[in-house]
């Protein structure tokens, strides 16, 4: 536990991390145990985004904008746009016309593309190992995060509770 908070107080210094997402990751690390996850290969810490594609960008932005009061869009990794939620994390409208943007493909609008999770003490490599030695063989390493599709076909992503996407 030490080391993760160590490595959670240098994200929080080197500004990858808020104070709030510090402090939300800190308390769920000293959480009870009988309110973590018994036995998982890792431990969630946050949604941080789900990737939505959308057909028509401005109309989705609109439609976020109106029933849930989220900001204008900002532009994130590849040819994604962000509506950022004021505690943290992301909904990303991912435009159909664009191949670059997302994970599937052959998507369709309205479908939700991946979502990515935090989790603690991430090291791309042995997330990728870790999870090859449980059985899981869809897998990609995108060094920062990692994609594993879930049963049904929908991708995962994997990182660092307190990665920011490069934003």
């Amino acid at each position: 536990m030490k080391e993760s908070i160590n490595q959670l107080v240098s994200e929080y210094e080197a500004g990858k991390i808020t104070r709030r997402g510090l402090l939300g990751a800190i308390a769920l690390l000293t959480a009870p145990k009988h309110l973590q996850a018994q036995s998982s290969l890792f431990r969630a810490r946050s949604l941080n985004h789900v990737n939505v594609r959308v057909a028509d960008l401005s109309r989705s932005e609109a439609f976020y904008n109106d029933v849930l009061g989220l900001p204008p869009v900002r532009e994130v990794v590849g040819a994604g746009y962000a509506l950022d939620f004021p505690s943290g994390g992301f909904i990303s409208l991912c435009p159909l016309s664009s191949s670059t943007c997302g994970v599937k493909p052959d998507a369709q609008r309205g479908d939700i593309d991946h979502f990515a999770v935090g989790i603690d003490n991430f090291n791309a490599d042995r997330v990728v190992a870790e999870l090859r030695n449980a059985g899981y063989d869809q897998l990609r390493n995108a060094n920062t995060s990692v994609f594993v599709a879930d049963p049904d076909g929908t991708m995962v992503q994997l990182s660092s509770a307190g990665y920011d996407y490069g934003l």
